[in-house]
């Protein structure tokens, strides 16, 4: 059941069933030198299909007295496999002294960085990795334990990205034998035993508890859950798809010349989906921003967008903010790169001159301030947030400059005069797009604020002979 050639032919026929690697693919094989990842390097060797195989050693610099050891039988093997061998060294301790992570997730971290620095190098299509059944069935406790959502409890999956699995069905007991078959000898790895580490405490202590105690086949029981909960998730998935597409959008903010990614999430739209596809929108979006939520996160964004206050907004990890805006919720990094505290970015501030009608560049905003005439007997609708202006009662050249604190005009439509912070108010613009929001001027007096409202004494008239049309539009590359 188990032979060397019933392994070879399963192993197979998962990478052909989850369309691992295809023929000719060139492949970087991880390995440590333990059994999981030796035996993937000698069954990746030979299986029936032509690879391009180049092995690689991370030395994480933990353990300096098993390290040449391990090399040395890596490098062995790949002789006599024929299979180029590279070793990469990262410092886990620089990271971990940052106080950001853990020893464990800090190696993790870095290991995949350098894989994927190695692959990019040597111009590989995947990385594989060598994961196994037994993997999966601790990986189900250590994200129940830390608590997880389905899609958590899911487990890993045979591909994501450039990561492909192919041993994830295989058991290490199948693994070990097989190795002992071919007469490999593998290394053991010390830091395995270490009990500060809560993998190694579920696979030497929780898990033979469990099955003594309570079900001798409580691996095979929760591999089969896992599998349930994977097409489950991938059901949900779907659906969320469609959702997601419908809920979001995606623009770029420009801060300090740069363009930052961001997205915004339509209140009404979420709140009227499922509750368990609202809260894997809300996951997808914190993954998309580069966050990592947990189940409070979720629920707590849902109740904001929900309940929250216009205006305010929640920090994530990483700089990300979430603000809450009139019928939507906006996910961006409002701070320059590397400022991860604060809340608000400092104003781009405007002060330029407008000689005349034309296309103006507003540097540091990545807006375009676009003054046009047009005549009277205009056909033309208006696009969104276009003002339009007797052309005879302004005198160029303008001036486009910031609020300035304590401002008045007279809205058209309202009675009187009304400050400017006021008006902002009213039309719930977030506090901190207003001291850099474009005022425009003709003789000191203001004519609009670009965008949103003219002062009625520029306002056009049955005696309006020309009008100028004023747009406040992102900048087309």
């Amino acid at each position: 059941m188990n032979s060397p050639k019933r392994i070879l032919d399963r192993v197979a026929s998962v990478i052909r069933l989850h369309k691992l690697i295809n023929d000719n693919d060139h492949v970087i094989v991880a390995v440590s030198g333990g059994a999981d990842s030796l035996a993937l390097l000698h069954i990746l060797e030979g299986i029936d299909l032509p690879l391009n195989l180049v092995a690689l050693y991370i030395d994480h610099g933990l353990r300096p007295d098993e390290t040449p050891h391990e090399i040395k039988a890596i490098e062995s093997n790949c002789s006599s496999l024929k299979i180029p061998f590279l070793v990469r060294t990262v410092n886990v301790h620089e990271l971990v002294a940052q106080k950001k992570h853990s020893l464990e997730e800090a190696a993790r971290i870095l290991r995949y960085r350098a894989l994927e620095e190695v692959r990019q190098e040597c111009g590989a299509k995947l990385i594989a990795v060598g994961h196994t059944a037994d993997d999966q069935a601790e990986e189900f406790f250590i994200r129940l334990i830390r608590g997880s959502s389905s899609r958590g409890l899911s487990g890993m999956k045979p591909k994501r990205d450039n990561i492909v699995r192919p041993l994830l069905y295989e058991t290490k007991e199948h693994l070990v034998n097989f190795l002992s078959d071919r007469g490999v000898n593998w290394c053991l790895d010390s830091s395995n035993l270490d009990r500060r580490f809560l993998r190694n405490r579920v696979r030497l202590d929780l898990l033979p508890l469990l099955e003594e105690k309570f079900n001798p086949s409580l691996r095979k029981t929760i591999l089969q859950n896992m599998d349930v909960l994977s097409e489950e998730d991938s059901f949900l998935d779907e659906h969320t798809s469609d959702a997601y597409v419908d809920c979001i959008e995606f623009s770029e903010l420009p801060i300090n010349g740069e363009k930052h990614s961001e997205l915004s999430i339509s209140s009404e739209k979420i709140l009227a989906s499922h509750p368990a596809i609202r809260r894997r929108i809300v996951e997808k979006c914190c993954w998309h921003m580069g966050v990592q939520p947990t189940y409070e996160q979720i629920c707590t964004l849902i109740s904001f967008i929900e309940n929250g206050q216009n205006g305010r907004e929640l920090h994530l990890a990483d700089g990300v903010r979430a603000e809450k805006l009139p019928h939507k919720l906006r996910l961006s990094r409002p701070l320059p790169e590397g400022i991860i505290r604060g809340s608000k970015h400092p104003a781009s501030s405007i002060y330029q001159s407008i000689p005349a009608p034309g296309r103006y560049t507003i540097a540091g905003l990545e807006k375009e301030l676009v003054l046009e005439e047009l005549p009277v007997t205009t056909d033309k609708k208006k696009s969104e947030g276009e003002l339009w202006v007797d052309q005879a009662k302004i005198s160029f050249p303008l001036l486009l400059r910031s609020f300035q604190t304590g401002e008045r005009f007279y809205p058209c439509g309202g009675v009187g005069s009304k400050k400017l912070s006021r008006y902002f108010n009213d039309r719930k613009i977030p506090s901190k797009e207003r001291p850099a929001w474009p005022v425009l001027l003709s003789e000191n007096k203001i004519v609009a604020l670009v965008g949103l409202q003219l002062d009625s004494s520029f306002r056009i008239s049955s005696d309006t002979s020309r009008i100028l049309s004023i747009q406040w539009r992102d900048q087309i590359s």
